[in-house]
């Protein structure tokens, strides 16, 4: 099955060493998808901004178990989806219009309970608070 083939890679921007964040809020207003992270070790929430998006979906990260390896998570809390993703799954329908026509990035946030896959025109902005 391709989601066996899921290739990623980091998103240069979220660093790792903020550890893996909960997923707190998402608002989408269709301009723009806003989602705020809370991390064990920071202060304050971070925020990651999405302009131009094709689409989005939240699942439990236990919906997705035939993205990650059985010895451990992927690493990174954002990557960008290069194949095997949710829009490839979503490609397997005749009418995922999306698939054919638009030219979007996906990626993959992955939270401590939540993870969002979202497809998006542009690459994403993130908010980290200053100390």
């Amino acid at each position: 099955m391709f989601l066996e083939h899921l290739i990623t890679e980091p998103f240069l921007g979220a660093d790792p060493a903020f550890g893996v964040p909960e997923i707190t809020d998402i608002h989408y207003d269709v301009w723009l998808l806003r989602i705020t992270l809370h991390f064990e070790r920071l202060d304050a929430p971070v925020y990651v901004e999405f302009d131009g998006i094709r689409g989005f979906r939240v699942l439990d990260e236990a919906d997705l178990l035939e993205f990650w390896n059985l010895e451990e998570r992927v690493k990174g809390w954002l990557r960008c989806v290069k194949s095997g993703g949710w829009s490839a799954l979503e490609s397997t329908r005749s009418g995922f219009v999306s698939g054919i026509t638009a030219n979007y990035e996906e990626y993959l946030l992955a939270g401590m309970n939540d993870c969002i896959s979202i497809l998006a025109f542009a690459p994403p902005k993130i908010y980290v608070p200053t100390p």
